[in-house]
């Protein structure tokens, strides 16, 4: 078994805040090879209420976090749940946005929104034990199978801990979660020439398998995970 260092989601770092959808998308390019990127997408409200975490106060960030979700946020997800779209969720206060600005898009590239949002892609490529995503380098594994195969797995416990704060919630933060991870998904995909065999939902060329997880479901407990996200995948 090849663990690859394969980046941490800072799922919920990112996504407890209800701000953050992640794709992955690993890819076999050789028998020892692969490339991944990891792409973090931040609505705008959130990435203001990052953005000025550190900068202002209590007051003035509440005043801003709110000016930017009255224009740019939940319209269409408020609507969609039959709500009031001025009806703005706002967010927890700057202690617990705080370490999120010190996390985001670190090692990655940062393309601000012109809807205010923000946009974070990040790569690696290289051979399986070298690949790294993200400061938290999160393992991957990549275990060969002969004949050309690669069995390319993610631990569902490694996402069920992202999920887990390592802080107290207070009352009032655990009864906007269900506002703040309103849509928000984790998505996985395992490509190659070939996936011979996999428990995620195979493509139907049979090129790649992929995952769909709503991240709503894993704090819940709602979702019945696997052991592990796994695609036996042929190298090119």
């Amino acid at each position: 078994m090849m663990p690859g260092k394969v980046f941490g989601f800072l799922l919920l770092a990112m996504s407890l805040a209800g701000c953050v959808d992640a794709k992955l998308d690993v890819a076999l390019t050789g028998a020892n090879t692969a490339k991944a990127s990891l792409l973090q997408e931040m609505r705008p409200d959130s990435f203001t209420a990052v953005s000025l975490a550190d900068t202002l106060g209590e007051t003035e960030w509440r005043a801003a976090v709110k000016a930017v979700g009255d224009a740019t946020l939940a319209k269409k997800e408020a609507e969609e749940a039959g709500k009031d779209a001025s009806d703005i969720v706002i967010p927890p206060l700057p202690p617990f946005y705080q370490p999120l600005a010190a996390k985001f898009c670190t090692s990655g590239g940062l393309l601000k929104r012109v809807d205010g949002g923000a946009s974070c892609i990040e790569t690696g490529e290289g051979a399986f034990g070298d690949i790294a995503l993200g400061p938290l380098q999160q393992p991957l594994t990549f275990t060969p199978e002969g004949d050309g195969l690669i069995r390319i797995a993610l631990p569902t416990q490694q996402l069920l801990d992202a999920v887990r704060p390592d802080m107290v919630l207070t009352p009032d933060i655990e009864a906007i979660i269900p506002a703040l991870f309103a849509n928000r998904r984790i998505s996985i995909r395992f490509s190659g020439a070939e996936v011979t065999e996999t428990n995620m939902t195979l493509a139907k060329d049979g090129l790649s398998a992929s995952q769909d997880i709503a991240i709503l479901d894993l704090i819940s407990g709602k979702s019945e995970l696997p052991d592990e996200f796994y695609a036996v995948v042929r190298a090119p």
